[in-house]
This record gives C-alpha cells, sequence and structure tokens, in this order.
C-alpha cells in the first residue's frame, strides 16, 4: 500500500509541478515559508477530504466501500483526462509555456470560488499585489487551490484503504518537491509538447488505481 500511497500523492501533485513551471517562466518567487503554507493547505484540504472517505466507509463493507472508492477514483480520473484533453484543444493554453499564456489546473462555476478558480486558471493572479512573489497569505489561496482536484480522489482513496494520515503528509511532500522543481525548471528550460502532455498523467494513474480495486 505504501507504493500506491506514493503513485496516488505523485499523481495529485503534478499539477504542482504545471503551476512551478509557469511561475518560473514569469519570474514569479515562491519564498520557503509560502512553499510551505501551499503544501500543508494542500495536505489538509485532502486530509478532510479522506477523513469524510472514512465515515462513508464506516457504514459500508469492506467489498462496497472498496468499490465504491475504486468508481470514485475512475470517475475522477476521468474528469481530469477530459480537462487535460480540452485544455490541450485550446490555443495558448496549457502549463504556463509562455510569459502571459493562462494554465488551468481545474474548471468549476461556483460563484463563491470565484477567486480560486480565477487563481487556478491564471496563476499569476495568485500574485494579488503583482510583487513577483507569492506572500504567505496568498500561499494559503494557491494551496487550497491546487488541493480541488484532490478532494473527490481524497473521498475515494480514504473508502479503498489509503491511510488518511500518511498519505496528506506524503502529498504534501511530494508538492513540496514538484512545485520546487518546477519552479527551477521554469526559469531554466523552455518546455513544449512534454508540459502539454503532463495533464494527462494524473488523471490516467487514478484510473488506474480504481480500477485494480474494483478488479
Amino acid at each position: 500500500m505504501i507504493w500506491a500511497t506514493i503513485i496516488f500523492a505523485a499523481a495529485l501533485s503534478l499539477d504542482g509541478f504545471g503551476v512551478g513551471i509557469s511561475y518560473g517562466i514569469r519570474k514569479i518567487r515562491i519564498p520557503l515559508k509560502s512553499l510551505l503554507v501551499i503544501c500543508i493547505s494542500s495536505a489538509a484540504a485532502l486530509a478532510v477530504s479522506m477523513l469524510m472517505g472514512n465515515l462513508i466507509a464506516n457504514f459500508l463493507s469492506e467489498k462496497v466501500a472498496e468499490t465504491l472508492g475504486g468508481i470514485a477514483l475512475l470517475l475522477v480520473g476521468g474528469w481530469l483526462l477530459i480537462q487535460a484533453w480540452l485544455q490541450r484543444l485550446e490555443p495558448k493554453n496549457g502549463w504556463g509555456l509562455t510569459e502571459n499564456s493562462p494554465i488551468t489546473v481545474f474548471k468549476l462555476s461556483i460563484p463563491s470560488l470565484g477567486l480560486v478558480i480565477k487563481i487556478l486558471k491564471e496563476p499569476a493572479k495568485a500574485d494579488f499585489d503583482q510583487s513577483g512573489e507569492i506572500s504567505v497569505n496568498e500561499a494559503v489561496f494557491l494551496g487550497f487551490a491546487l488541493a480541488m482536484d484532490a478532494l473527490g480522489a481524497g473521498l475515494g482513496a480514504a473508502m479503498m484503504g489509503f491511510s488518511p494520515i500518511l498519505t496528506p503528509i506524503v502529498a504534501g511532500l511530494t508538492k513540496f518537491c514538484l512545485v520546487s522543481l518546477g519552479l527551477y525548471l521554469g526559469s531554466q528550460v523552455s518546455f513544449d509538447r512534454l508540459l502539454s502532455n503532463l495533464g494527462l498523467i494524473p488523471g490516467v494513474i487514478i484510473m488506474f488505481l480504481g480500477a485494480v480495486k474494483i478488479l
């Protein structure tokens, strides 16, 4: 289960890698304190989702809970694949390959979350004061924004037996590493086709984990 947890956490953290690259290209800095806040916020949101999944699983048999959890992962993975594919079809969209191109990690029309959705669609918007650096307060919004697509997956993973303690911790650590790597690579290297295909990977991995449990 530990390897499945690591793979699951890595899949959920790949959006952070893409955002890191986008920020690196735009020369937007994320200080260590802000990066820690981003990772903790994302891990906390995932933990809450998984605790809810555990509560639901308590009312179901182990087999039914695992099956429903697997179906949830299939649905979430399929949704991520559709979003990534549609994003590839949009001109000048993707993982922030130019200084002005937006990035979409997750799309959802909820007026009360307008600020979060705006951050997801264009990460530079998280830099509210346009200082070129993400502050701690701005990092809280960005952290929860990056966790939005993990909520459904966390619910399903908990019902499948993933640890609601270990998984968020691993996800937070993985996101820390991938955002840092993305920031560095974005400031140093020019990306094209590789990053346009990167968005498909999380959906494929999450669907695979769900299918394994169902079968």
